[in-house]
């Protein structure tokens, strides 16, 4: 079930079904199929990996988070936090009844940070014609990414929990761009906060058949002093989600009637 943006084919590369077949009419040996891929291919379930991240890399966007306006500290030190923030400036850990995380209490993740938490993240792209969607096994939501040529919206433009974005292909990296984002939910689990003039760029590039790579850049000059730059993560190719016997998402919904109903009613 693939379905690929429009664009001009890269030169030597071929794009055959997941059945490809030598010029004799028998399947290929499994290895050639593996290095057989469409790069502007991105459909399919993609997990997180560990490949390429430096073995200090905190789960975020990176550990290069730039200094902090004065409003953007402001807002920082309200955070409270189960995560031991003092390296960040945050002060002593509190107790848990003082957390303040926003997804306690079942608001919506936000981008980016639902790509690295707080559950494990699964990410499935399909692509139409017009736009790419990205899904999320966390709390079962996705973004519109369009593709169609269309702008991001003006300032004065509804705010979005996952923000408004547009993609568009450089040479084989899908670059995305998104704003719009409401300035309630948390970039990460360690509390750190951004405005609603955040403006968010990811560049996606298939590096193999089984390996997607995402750079990932914050501009946010409300909260921080130059662009928060990330760093490469991998993402993996999955053939179905984990925990899953079929090949869908699971419905890992956040319910607050159920975070506060009884385990033995």
């Amino acid at each position: 079930m693939r379905i690929r943006l429009m664009g001009a084919m890269i030169a030597f590369t071929v794009v055959l079904p997941s059945s490809v077949l030598a010029q004799d009419g028998k399947q290929a040996p499994q290895k050639n199929r593996a290095s057989i891929f469409d790069p502007r291919d991105l459909s399919g379930y993609w997990d997180l990996t560990n490949i390429g991240r430096p073995p200090d890399a905190l789960n975020e966007t990176s550990n290069h988070r730039p200094p902090m306006t004065a409003w953007g500290l402001e807002k920082f030190h309200k955070t409270k936090t189960a995560y031991d923030a003092k390296s960040l400036g945050n002060g002593a850990v509190p107790n848990e009844k003082d957390w303040n995380d926003p997804v306690r209490w079942c608001d919506p993740t936000g981008f980016p940070r639902i790509l690295w938490g707080p559950t494990p993240p699964e990410m499935r792209f399909a692509q139409a014609a017009d736009e790419v969607i990205q899904f999320f096994g966390n709390n079962r939501v996705w973004r519109d990414i369009w593709t169609d040529g269309r702008k991001l919206p003006s300032d004065d433009a509804d705010s979005r929990w996952y923000g408004y974005a547009v993609g568009h292909w450089e040479g084989d990296t899908f670059v995305v761009n998104s704003n719009n984002f409401t300035d309630t939910s948390w970039l990460d689990q360690y509390g750190s906060p951004h405005s609603d003039e955040m403006t968010v760029e990811e560049r996606y590039r298939r590096v193999g058949h089984d390996h997607l790579e995402l750079t990932l850049n914050i501009t946010d000059p409300k909260t921080y002093v130059g662009t928060w730059k990330g760093d490469k993560k991998i993402f993996r190719l999955a053939e179905k989600p984990a925990g899953s016997n079929f090949n869908d998402l699971p419905e890992n919904i956040c319910a607050w009637s159920e975070t506060k109903r009884p385990v033995n009613p």
